[in-house]
Formats: structure tokens, sequence, C-alpha cells
């Protein structure tokens, strides 16, 4: 292999990979990125062996063919810290990639290109093209309601329910639920419920593009997902379980108050600087056209907020967890916020209030 590649173009590709590689691996080849030159392009390929990235750099000249494996994070480092526009030539030299640029020179290790891990092909059945803008939309208005390390395994990540020309993206914890649904013609009448693992989430959502020009073609199997986009190639395996039946657990609240997002989002930020450090509980009470939000902590201090609100139920005081809450907040990015109550046992309904494409349930707690 000897080949000239631009530091800009190898950088942003190199360091998507990097991210899919783990740092503190049993096989010292996994924490390698894979070097392969193709069709006059150097394809970057990293995996953990449940997620294969392979990233896509134009050559700008090449001088002979080959492969090789070296350290993601140390060739990143490199290349992140060499000035900008520097051009980088990349060679074999016995079991060495030599990097060159300007008066710099770098020997890395190199490990046999044969045995890295390659992820064996699936068969894809189900497949279909939507932007990546609306992918990543999806994924960023429910992704931090995901387990984590939860012993249900199945809710460590995110239930993809695809069908009747829509996606509905939906994750939960046990504590709370987020529900966001796009419709896309170009879906077509492909029918898919599959569920994405955590890591796989985040790392498409530091993949993906959110500009609308760009188009992301999804591939489905019985256990992998594959996402081909201009720049790179992604591929997860998928969790192997049955996802529980989401719309049981959306509430059919009756007692509706209709807020200013950003008036609420900020008094929940600040009683929460006086919540429980642990439990991170506050107090909602709600009367008629206004809530007030009280927060304590284990050293008798206090907070109190009170709001404005479009409400005309009965008086109701129901305790949450404030860090669900402005999650949610965070993520709706309508002016108005639709909550439907039920009683303070039963979880909040939390909605846009200008649309219907994304909805939230966040269950109470007792204070």
């Amino acid at each position: 292999m000897d080949i000239v590649v631009q530091r800009e173009a190898l950088l942003k590709p190199l360091q998507a990979v990097s991210g899919v590689v783990e740092r503190k691996q049993t096989l010292p080849i996994l924490s390698n990125v894979l070097l392969t030159i193709k069709d006059g392009h150097l394809h970057l390929t990293g995996t953990d062996l449940e997620i294969e990235l392979i990233g896509f750099v134009s050559i700008e000249s090449q001088s002979a063919q080959g492969m090789a494996t070296v350290s993601a994070r140390k060739l990143f480092d490199i290349c992140r810290t060499l000035p900008e526009s520097s051009v980088l030539r990349l060679s074999v030299e016995k079991n060495y990639l030599v990097v060159r640029a300007h008066e710099s020179c770098f020997m890395l290790n190199t490990l046999p290109a044969q045995d890295f891990p390659n992820i064996e092909d699936s068969d894809y059945p189900a497949q279909f093209t939507i932007k990546q803008s609306h992918l990543k939309n999806l994924l960023t208005k429910t992704y931090f309601a995901m387990g984590q390390q939860d012993v249900r395994h199945y809710l460590n990540g995110t239930f993809l329910d695809i069908g009747q020309q829509s996606i509905k993206c939906v994750a939960a914890d046990g504590h709370r639920l987020a529900l966001a649904t796009i419709h896309d013609e170009n879906i077509g009448n492909v029918e898919a419920r599959v569920i994405l693992p955590r890591k796989s989430v985040l790392e498409l959502i530091r993949l993906i593009s959110n500009d609308n020009d760009h188009d992301v073609t999804i591939h489905i199997g019985d256990s992998r997902i594959r996402l081909i986009t201009p720049d790179y190639i992604f591929t997860s395996k998928l969790i192997n379980a049955q996802y529980p039946d989401y719309n049981r657990l959306i509430p059919k609240g009756t007692t509706i108050a209709v807020g200013d997002r950003e008036s609420i989002k900020q008094a929940l930020i600040r009683a929460s600087i006086l919540s429980n450090e642990k439990f991170r509980g506050v107090r909602f009470q709600l009367e008629p056209s206004k809530l007030r939000i009280t927060a304590n902590n284990s050293d008798q201090e206090q907070a109190e907020e009170a709001v404005t609100l479009d409400y005309a139920g009965n008086n109701m005081e129901i305790g949450f967890n404030v860090a669900y809450l402005l999650d949610v907040v965070s993520a709706i990015t309508t002016k108005s916020i639709r909550c439907a109550f039920t009683n303070p046992n039963d979880g909040v309904l939390i909605e846009p209030a200008e649309s219907d494409h994304s909805m939230y349930v966040v269950m109470p707690m007792r204070l």
C-alpha cells in the first residue's frame, strides 16, 4: 500500500470509525482500523463484533495496492494534531504503516489484515430509502428514554415499528416512554419490527447528517440492520427479543393542562438545583390556571416555582423525577406543550401542543 490523501478527507471518517472501535479489547486487532483500497477510494473499517462501520476516503494518488490494520486511536490522534491542509502519504513498509506529512514521519505497528474480523453477510429482505434528517430526528427525539444495563435486555435499545408507510420509534426504561413517528411514501410496503441496541443508536445519531439533501438506504435482515449513505456503511446486530406492546403503556389522560414549554423548562431547571441529589424528585401542584413546582433536599433547603397554565381541572398533587421531565421538554421543539393527567398514581402524557408526531409518558414517583 502506498497512497496520498488529504488530512481533511481522512480525519472525519477516521473519527467516526474510531468511535465504534473499543479501546479495551480482549482481541488486540479489534482496537485497530482496517485500511483497504477499493475503486480508487480508501476504505476504513472498524468493528466491535456487534457493530461494523466502513468509511470512505477519496485518494489523491496511488502507487501500490494493499491492505493493513493499525491502531485506530493512534492514527486518529496523529491526523488530528497535524497542521490543517496537510497532505499525508500512507505506505506499508515491512510490518509498519508509515505516515509522512511535511517534516513529520510516524511508524505504526500493524497486525495481519487477514486476521481482521469480518461481519458475515446476511440477507436483507426489507429495504427502503429515507432522508437522513428524518431518521436522525426520530432517534434524537427518543434515545434518552432507552434503558441502561436493564435486566430486560429488550429495553436497552430503541424499537422501530415499520409499516403502513411510517416508522414509529419507541424507547422506554420502565419509568418513562418516548415515541416519535414519521410518515414517508418511500417506505412503501415494507413491514418490520426491530430493536436497535443502545450503542448503535448513539453511533447513528453521531453519524447521520441533519442535511435534508442526503438520503440513507436502510436494509433490514433477521438479525442485522445495514444503513448505507454516500459516506458510510453501518451494520449492526439487532436485539433478538419481543418488544412489549407500547400502546398499552400510553395513558388516556382526561385532565388537560397546556403551558409555555420554555417557561416550564426554566422553572424545572431552577427547581432541580435544590432537589434531592439521589432521587431528583419535584412535586407538581396543579391549581386552576397555575402549576406550582416545589423541590427540597436532605439539607432542608427548598425551591418553589409557579408557572401560568391553561388548566381548569381540580387541584392535584403529583411527584416526578425532574431529570425525566427535563429530557422531555428539551426534546420537544414547539412553543407550547400539552400534559394529560389521569390521577396522582398514573403517568402523565406529554405532547407538543402543535403537532402529534411525538409523545412522552413519565411515571410518577412517591415523595
